[in-house]
């Protein structure tokens, strides 16, 4: 049976940029450890196996042997209900690979941006850049793109979601923070979408559940959507090890060699290699996702997503040339006389409120469990936490290890109202070393007698985390990042046991 890839209007194909970006960090490995170039040719019939992309000839450049390369990941999706000529680009992300740079850098483009183009002569004006997919393929959608942002691309890569799914469960899964609960059913609603039912806190996500959850849009905007999958990438990526596939390099190329279709250049040995070589290279760099900036614009009463000439520009400055990983790590505090503490000062609770009972009324309502309870004092000013609903806020349940051993977890979850797909929150778990609080900044603070872990995005924190004798806890900022640096230690700091 052939695979099914969409073309000019045919099939069901998603997500490319997780693929794309397991499949090279294997390709590095298998290529790099092996004497000659036999086993590169294996890895070449791995990925012939879905087919090539053509009309690429006066797009893509060839890089030299070393220096950065640029790769496009583009995926489309087939509506639910919609026919299946119905096919547009669900996904495109560009991915930037350079050896020198403090970051692997990606960029998910809007899919309703506008955009001009032209095809077969003819132009077309205030469209949406995921219409470039259906009228004309992979070709169109990355001319468009490489004009638009003036970035040379060096390879072009689209996978099925069937792929999807395969890779995430030959890796083992992925451990991700879920932000909120995602649920739709279709079931006497008006709205008929992809049907999803994932609670919010830390879980293990396989195939279907992980599809699910990266591809869910109907309430979401393009900005938070694509947040949600280079999260999902970023925790993925901190997960998987090299090392677990150097035995059988193809465990993961020959599934998702079906379901992948790239470039003419990828399908050669030459070009392979020195990929797999920029890669190996590039592989203990963190990925940074780069912000898309851009504004809303409403014509006709159609959505778009709009950036000025200057946005683009700091939006390609940002990706080709990232800033430091991470700030300097900061003075450590010292007592002095009468118990003062001197030198770093506390972080600002600029933007918070005192919401100590409500926190501990919340908090309350997850009854007995195994592991010691601590909630925030501190709350946003214009966060509310989710209403209480049993079995979905707050959330208590159980997490198993890598180990297959079991823990209790617990989950808060704040919103707010203000921002569109904006959630932050707080786990507890007794799970006393998650994948989410390895390798923290070397960037430490100690706040009300608790040594907080830091986990960056580029500037912004992403995760803070705390660790006891007997369980770990983390506030998780939202997906945008809205929270700054400040209230996300603040919020950490001010966690306090229930009961005390």
């Amino acid at each position: 049976m052939s695979p099914e890839f969409p073309g000019r209007g045919s099939g069901r194909l998603w997500l490319r940029f997780l693929l794309a970006g397991v499949l090279v960090v294997v390709l590095a490995a298998g290529a790099t450890a092996t004497a000659g170039l036999l086993q590169v040719q294996s890895f070449v019939d791995d990925i012939k196996q879905g087919g090539t992309i053509h009309g690429l000839g006066d797009v893509i450049s060839r890089a030299d042997v070393g220096a950065p390369q640029t790769i496009l990941l583009i995926g489309s999706d087939h509506r639910y209900g919609a026919a299946r000529t119905d096919a547009r680009s669900d996904t495109m992300m560009l991915v930037h690979l350079d050896p020198d740079a403090s970051a692997t850098t990606v960029l998910s483009i809007p899919r309703d941006l506008k955009v001009d183009y032209t095809y077969n002569g003819a132009l077309r004006t205030g469209a949406k850049i995921n219409e470039t997919y259906t009228v004309g393929g992979e070709a169109l959608t990355a001319k468009v793109i490489k004009h638009l942002l003036g970035i040379p691309i060096n390879h072009v890569v689209n996978i099925n979601f069937k792929g999807f799914k395969a890779v995430v469960d030959a890796i083992g899964c992925v451990y991700a923070d879920i932000d909120h609960h995602y649920y739709h059913s279709n079931l006497g609603s008006v709205d008929q979408y992809a049907e999803i039912d994932i609670p919010a806190g830390y879980q293990r996500l396989c195939g279907s559940k992980a599809l699910d959850y990266v591809r869910f849009r109907h309430a979401d905007s393009d900005f938070v959507r694509a947040a949600r999958q280079q999260d999902f990438l970023r925790q993925a990526k901190s997960q998987y090890g090299v090392d677990r596939f150097i035995n059988d390099p193809h465990q993961i190329t020959k599934q998702i060699g079906k379901y992948m279709r790239t470039d003419p250049s990828l399908q050669s040995k030459e070009e392979l290699l020195s990929l797999a070589n920029l890669l190996a290279y590039s592989a203990n760099h963190p990925i940074r996702q780069v912000q898309f900036q851009a504004g809303l614009e409403f014509t006709g009463g159609v959505s778009y997503v709009v950036s000025s000439p200057e946005q683009i520009a700091a939006v390609r400055h940002e990706f080709i040339s990232p800033p430091p990983k991470e700030p300097s790590a900061k003075p450590a505090r010292r007592r002095g006389r009468g118990g003062k503490h001197h030198g770093a000062k506390g972080p600002s609770t600029n933007g918070l409120v005192d919401a100590s009972q409500t926190g501990e009324d919340y908090a309350i309502r997850l009854g007995g469990t195994r592991v010691p309870i601590y909630y925030p004092k501190l709350l946003t000013s214009s966060g509310q936490y989710m209403p209480p609903s049993v079995g979905v806020y707050p959330r208590k349940y159980r997490i198993m290890d890598t180990d297959h051993h079991w823990h209790d977890a617990y989950r808060l979850v704040v919103a707010i109202p203000t921002i569109n797909g904006a959630y932050y929150g707080i786990e507890g778990t007794g799970w006393k070393d998650p994948p989410i609080l390895r390798n923290p900044s070397a960037d430490t603070r100690t706040i009300h007698g608790k040594q907080l872990l830091l986990f960056y995005d580029g500037s912004k924190l992403r995760t803070v985390g705390w660790k006891t004798p007997h369980a770990s806890y983390w506030v998780q900022n939202t997906l945008t990042e809205t929270l700054s640096n400040d209230q996300m230690l603040a919020i950490a700091g001010s966690l306090t046991r229930l009961g005390r």
